[in-house]
């Protein structure tokens, strides 16, 4: 391989891609070097955020080895730490995964089908949701990272080596004779093997029936033969099966002591990114096989974050006594494609082995990260952390903190003069303490308690006034948590307040929406290109009924053109939902109150219990025929006690959406004729209204509302004790 300069990048000064594995592992090591000393601050800040976060507060960084370790202070020097910052953190992770955080998928066009590959499109990717468990093992993680660091990123990727095994059947070629058919005689076996025309037997008049004979060779009056394919049978005789797996996205959050992007001052601009993983031996042989089997273990550095439940971090900058001696550091370097590799690179190397080269591992050859800011610093790569405001204010209250510990420990424990000549070597606080001395020994001065003067009440103020601080720079106040101040008593006016407060995370949450939906729509393009087979799609529809389904990428179309939109705000209470609910409810803008479907609807998001036989138990038994007629069994029949109005709505619902354009025409017809059905008594009740109406014109109030009385308007029959 060329020789790289010193000072230049080994990936800009490369003129041709490298080709064999000491060129490849060279070239690896020359990129780990380059990028590994490019953001020495940033690891800095890192490190000494994770430490503060954890309770590790009382360290000093040793730039030597790039590490922090424990502050070598006097043993009388109190140290005492009261984390604030473990509020602020959890404040702020909560702003950024509160809601909703299911992705919304909006059509590339209005045209049916495209409609139709959106919602299937919906539908793939909650299932992935939900399997990959992204909300609490990326979500969370990522905006942990986010509000430490003031950066995260996020991967997408396809491992094709995971997911369920499927069986297909292994077949062989089978060699067999070629039959033809013939004609014969049931009585006297002859055989028509030409005109297979008689009906009856020229020899004997019997009946001719249909048979086979085998196709012989003319030149040879041998049986033909032909290839055909056949199952192979195991050992045992049963039938042979080739598995393999189908697959699965994988998804993960970047930890960023071990992920090194080009040194770029805008990660639009950047084409190559290096991590590094510290691989167990034996968990590196399963993956790469023959090819790991002469790595050697290394001894990687570990830095203890001391604190976090007695574990450790692992990153590896620094010198540090504790060693791991059955892991090796593996490389993964990724490279958008050019001139040097037109389908991009994916090079992966342990000790001085390659593991593998190829293609790069993305479905739009582009990095398959997704890098997020939490403050944009205008010119830098790196974004802005919260940590980075607070960690000088929580040094403070330590500091403060400390004195008054050892203000009190010399308040409780005053210090003595003891005059020379005394005789006195040792006084000790006990009660009933009695101390001899001479006046003649030390000229008629006495040993004295020297009191303590108290902490300045400037010392105090300055610890409440750095406390305020640290909520005002981080931004994470007591009302976005729920704690109301004084004053506002009304749900809007905490609303409000709410609003207010959450107002200063809008460019950060935006930022951190996009960065969601840019990753949701790397998964979804994964999936267009990847699931070959289909497979069970299990959804929570609309009626919190659970909906199964097969697809593959056939329901896809224009994924690509496809926008994802990921909804994530404020997460205001149930109280103040219910609210706004009653309050809409009021103003006449849900529809009138009386009408049960709307009734039903408003006491089930109120979460209000106990009232079903109204609304939902109709609404239920709707679905439940819907059911039925999917699957071609015989329905519930309609009764007398039936609310036609429900049920009918919730047929003329289901018939506007896609998944009844998709069923079959008998299916189809069968709802069609079940609505109907609604819909005729439904006409009847309206004409019973009208003729009750036309019956009591002109008659007085008593007779009107006698007959509304007896259901005849429309209304319910009174029910008798």
């Amino acid at each position: 391989m060329e020789k790289q300069s010193a000072s230049g990048s080994p990936v800009s000064s490369l003129q041709k891609a490298p080709k064999t594995e000491e060129d490849l592992n060279a070239f690896a090591e020359d990129v780990w070097g380059y990028v590994s000393d490019s953001r020495l601050n940033l690891e800095y800040r890192i490190k000494e955020a994770i430490h503060f976060l954890a309770g590790d507060q009382w360290v000093k960084y040793q730039p030597h080895s790039q590490n922090f370790q424990q502050h070598s202070l006097d043993e009388w020097i109190p140290t005492p730490v009261t984390n604030y910052l473990v509020k602020y953190f959890d404040r702020i992770v909560d702003l950024f995964v509160s809601g909703d955080m299911a992705e919304i998928v909006d059509s590339a066009t209005k045209d049916q089908s495209d409609v139709e590959s959106a919602q299937a499109a919906l539908r793939m990717l909650h299932a992935e949701f939900i399997r990959l468990k992204t909300e609490t093992n990326l979500y969370i993680p990522a905006a942990g990272w986010l509000t430490l660091a003031g950066s995260c990123a996020i991967s997408a990727t396809w491992n094709g080596r995971a997911g369920r095994d499927i069986k297909s059947p292994k077949m062989k070629m089978g060699e067999r004779n070629v039959e033809k058919d013939i004609l014969s005689c049931v009585d006297c076996g002859y055989k028509d093997e030409v005109y297979l025309s008689p009906t009856e037997c020229p020899q004997c008049g019997g009946a001719m029936v249909s048979d086979k004979a085998y196709a012989l060779d003319m030149s040879t009056g041998m049986p033909l033969k032909e290839k055909y394919q056949e199952q192979a049978k195991d050992k045992n005789g049963d039938p042979a099966y080739n598995k393999f797996s189908v697959g699965e996205i994988e998804e993960r959050v970047c930890n960023l002591l071990n992920w090194y992007p080009m040194p770029t001052r805008k990660w639009e601009d950047c084409r190559y990114v290096m991590e590094t993983d510290p691989m167990d031996l034996d968990q590196l042989r399963s993956i790469f096989g023959n090819k790991a089997k002469e790595v050697i273990a290394e001894d990687l550095e570990l830095t203890d974050w001391q604190g976090v439940h007695g574990s450790s971090t692992q990153s590896y900058s620094g010198t540090q006594s504790e060693k791991d001696k059955d892991r090796v550091k593996v490389k993964w370097l990724r490279h958008i494609p050019d001139k040097r590799w037109p389908d991009g690179l994916l090079l992966i190397t342990a000790g001085d082995k390659v593991m593998y080269k190829g293609d790069l591992d993305s479905c739009d050859g582009e990095l398959p990260y997704s890098f997020i800011k939490y403050r944009e610093i205008p010119g830098v790569f790196w974004g802005g952390s919260m940590f980075q405001d607070v960690l000088p204010m929580m040094k403070r209250i330590n500091a403060i903190d400390s004195h008054i510990v050892q203000n009190r420990k010399q308040m409780v424990s005053a210090q003595w003069l003891v005059p020379e000549g005394s005789a006195i070597s040792h006084i000790d606080g006990r009660s009933g303490l009695i101390i001899r001395w001479s006046p003649s020994t030390t000229a008629g001065f006495k040993p004295e308690k020297v009191m303590g003067t108290p902490v300045s009440q400037q010392v105090l103020n300055e610890r409440e006034q750095t406390i305020s601080d640290m909520e005002e720079v981080s931004g994470a106040r007591e009302i976005l948590q729920g704690d109301t101040p004084p004053g506002p008593e009304t749900g809007a006016a905490i609303e409000r307040l709410q609003e207010q407060a959450f107002r200063r995370f809008k460019p950060a949450i935006s930022r951190w929406r996009q960065g969601l939906a840019d990753h949701a729509k790397r998964k979804l393009q994964l999936i267009e290109k990847y699931w070959d087979e289909p497979r069970m799609v299990r959804t929570t529809g609309e009626n919190k009924e659970t909906q199964s389904e097969y697809l593959s990428k056939a329901n896809l179309k224009n994924a690509e053109d496809m926008e994802i939109r990921v909804s994530v705000g404020l997460d205001f209470s149930d109280a103040s939902k219910r609210e706004r609910i009653t309050n809409a409810l009021g103003n006449g803008l849900l529809g009138d109150p009386a009408d049960p479907s709307i009734r039903g609807k408003v006491l089930d998001k109120l979460g209000i219990e106990g009232f079903e036989a109204e609304y939902l138990l109709d609404a239920k038994k709707a679905r439940r025929t819907l059911l039925a007629l999917q699957k071609g069994e015989d329905p519930p029949p309609i009764l007398p006690v039936d609310n036609h109005g429900i049920q009918f709505q919730i047929f003329r619902d289901h018939m506007l959406t896609s998944e009844y354009e998709n069923e079959t025409e008998p299916i189809k017809q069968a709802i069609l004729a079940r609505a109907m059905e609604h819909q005729e008594v439904l006409n009847q009740e309206q004409e019973q209204v009208m003729a009750a109406a036309e019956a009591t014109k002109g008659a007085g109030d008593q007779a009107a509302n006698a007959v509304a009385q007896s259901g005849a308007m429309g209304g319910e029959m009174p029910v008798s004790a």
